[in-house]
């Protein structure tokens, strides 16, 4: 499955900046860029010291789910580019303010 996951700080600030400037209308914010989850997890992995090739991918039909999902699921946006940082930046960002010690 390919989505785009969102760092909600980002989202946060996004939103703030919108608000403030008065903005109207739906919008569709996410982090730019697109990756499988397993890819994300063996991102943020390597970015914290763990072993990123412990993650091993699951095909979506193993968690039962009662609805079908589409394989990409990756959110865009026509009037929200560059509104977001590059999901490459969010996942990074995350991994250096992470609490958890190593």
């Amino acid at each position: 499955m390919t989505v785009s996951p969102t760092y909600v700080p980002d989202l946060v600030n996004a939103t703030l900046d919108l608000l403030i400037d008065g903005v109207h209308g739906l919008w569709h914010l996410a982090n730019e860029g697109a990756t499988s989850w397993v890819d994300f997890g063996r991102r943020a992995a390597n970015l914290r010291g763990y072993n990123a090739e412990l993650i091993e991918p699951v095909p979506a039909s193993a968690f039962g789910w009662t609805a079908p999902r589409p394989a990409y699921s990756a959110l865009g946006t026509e009037r929200g580019i560059g509104l977001m940082p590059p999901l490459g930046a969010a996942i990074e960002r995350y991994a250096a303010e992470c609490e958890v010690p190593l």
